[in-house]
Formats: structure tokens, sequence, C-alpha cells
């Protein structure tokens, strides 16, 4: 009986410590982006297909829902319950491997994906890449959404130039195969203000590159994904970040990603709820290049993140995580920078 009472208490005390968030995994998504399926290919945008096999697998035997994208999208923009162990399927840029070695084992799995296509390198018949033939060959498994024309560095393009590039891309994937849904992952995972507004102006849905849980609370112009290429591609990486819970945010600031001044951005959190002093004590943001970044901390309800030097050129991330109240899951946030 003693020993009993000694439990209880000790479970007790977890539970005040660790505050229960019922509904965490009823409203969020993980979202994973892959390029290429290959052996041979560049290993920061290749996935080899046997560990492709072991992903789906994983995802089978483990009871996760793998859901169409625009059916994510839809159920968390209407605040709709997602089942437990929610997860989405992308692919950036419509490598001919997405056909040769993952359409099959989709099929194998009957798991949806969606494909992100640069119409231009499709409609010049490019041998790496998928004709239009195949992509309207794997439907109704896996939709196809817009990725640019030509898949440049979306930020300080004019704006004719912007403009074209996006809504001729969308034009041609609407004239060969159908699709209205206004669906758009950034190249790159870059994007300006003049960028933002415009998708935001003409009702688009973006996505970005940066890690992360697809969520109620989402910018749903930058929804975050999770790479699944090169070293992210292990099954050690590829089953924490399945397992992942949306960081409890109420606003992140700031909201662009472009870098200037000290070349040392700061970003502000304010969370939803206060935190337990265990989950502040081990909430941690790491920098790309560089170590843990400087915290400072506003009682229990905010955070100012910053580097300890300034960022390269080029893309930064700060990526953040703190314990979730199951075993072996995190809560997680990452911010993209970019330094011209």
């Amino acid at each position: 009986m003693k020993k009993f009472k000694k439990f209880f208490k000790l479970l007790l005390l977890v539970s005040i410590c660790l505050p229960s968030i019922s509904n965490a995994s009823e409203t969020d998504c993980v979202v994973l982006v892959y390029h290429r399926f290959s052996d041979e290919g560049p290993k920061s945008t290749s996935t080899s297909p046997k560990v492709f096999n072991q992903h789906l697998a994983y995802l089978q035997d483990n009871e996760f829902t793998v859901l169409p994208l625009k059916t994510v999208i839809k159920k968390l923009q209407s605040k709709e319950r997602l089942p437990l162990n929610c997860v989405s399927l992308t692919a950036d840029d419509g490598f001919l491997s997405i056909y040769k070695e993952a359409f099959p084992l989709l099929t194998q799995y009957q798991f949806p994906m969606s494909i992100f296509v640069s119409t231009n390198a499709i409609d010049k018949n490019y041998e790496s890449m998928m004709t239009w033939d195949q992509l309207r060959e794997m439907a109704p498994l896996v939709d196809v959404f817009n990725h640019t024309v030509n898949h440049p560095h979306l930020v300080n393009l004019s704006k004719e130039n912007l403009e074209n590039e996006i809504h001729i891309a969308q034009d041609r994937i609407s004239k060969e195969l159908g699709v209205e849904d206004k669906y758009l992952a950034y190249p790159y995972g870059e994007y300006d203000d003049q960028t933002y507004s415009f998708l935001e102006l003409n009702d688009y849905i973006a996505f970005g590159q940066q890690s992360g849980v697809a969520s109620q609370n989402s910018d749903f112009l930058n929804i975050p994904r999770f790479s699944m290429s090169g070293p992210y591609a292990k099954m050690e990486s590829f089953i924490l970040k399945v397992k992942t819970v949306e960081m409890p945010l109420k606003s992140t600031e700031p909201k662009s990603m472009i870098v200037s001044d000290s070349f040392m951005p700061v970003l502000d959190l304010v969370f939803l709820r206060p935190l337990t002093k265990f989950e502040r004590d081990n909430f941690a943001c790491y920098v790309s290049g560089q170590n843990k970044a400087k915290l400072e901390w506003n009682g229990l309800h905010s955070v100012s993140i910053a580097a300890n030097e300034p960022l390269g050129v080029g893309r930064s991330r700060y990526n953040c995580t703190m314990p979730y109240k199951e075993n072996g899951r995190y809560y997680w946030f990452s911010k993209l920078w970019l330094r011209l």
C-alpha cells in the first residue's frame, strides 16, 4: 500500500509538471518533404528508395494515418479534428525518380502524396523530370501543385516576373491536370514581403522548407515541412520527426526571413500558455553551423532567441525543441533566415 501511495504521488507530480494538452496530436499533422528517390543523386536532396520503403513500412506498422495534403489543410482551416499520428507526404520539383521509384511503393502501401512541380522543366521534356502523362497516370493517389515555372529564388524578383512565375505555372497545371487548388511550395523555401503579400492577395496556401508541425495555428502562407532527404532520411531522424508535436506558440516575430544589420537576428516567441519550469529548463534552440542560441526569458510566457555569431550568407535556421509529455516526443519549431 505504501508503494502504491508513493507511485500515485509521483504520477500526480508528473501530471502537474507536464500539463496535459489532450488535443495536441488531434489538431496538427507532420508534413514531410522529399525530392529525389535515388542512391546515386546528390546526397543533400536524395532519399534511397530502400529507405523510403522503410519510412512507409514504419508508418503502416505503427498505426500512422497518411492523409492527402489538401485534406490536412482543409481540416486545419476548418478546425476539424485530425486522426492521431497524422502524416502527409510531399515531394518537390517533379523528378522522374518519383514516378519510377516512389510511386510503385506508394501504390503498394496505398499512401497518397502531393508533388510540387516546376512546369517549364516538364514542358521542355527534361530527361530527369516527369511528363504530364506520367503525372496524370499517378492520379488519384498523387496530387500535383505549383512550384513555379522556372524554380527561381523568389526574393527580390520584379513584380512582373514574380506574378508570371506563379500564375503561368498555376495555369499550366490547371490546363494539363484540372487542378484548381492554389497550393504553392516556395523554391528553396525562400520568400520576401512582396511574395508573401502577392500570395495572400491571391488566396494561395504556401509551404516552406523549415521544420515543424502543421497545425490550426500555422501561418498558412508558410506551412512547415520536415526534410526527408540526405542525412535527415535516416530512420532514427525519421521516427523522431513523425512523432513531433506543434510548439504551443501564440506568436512569432519577425515573420520575415530576410536578415540584415548585425546578421544576428532576434526571434521572439510568445507561448500559448505559461510553460512549466521543467519545460523552460529543457527548451533549447540551435543555430545552423553554430551551437546553442542565446535565450533571454520573460518569465514562463515568452523568450527571445539570438545567434552568438553572425549568420553566414544564404539560408540558416534556428531549430527549437522542448520535451512533450510523452517520453521520446518533442515540441518543435524552426525559423528559416536568409542573408543575401
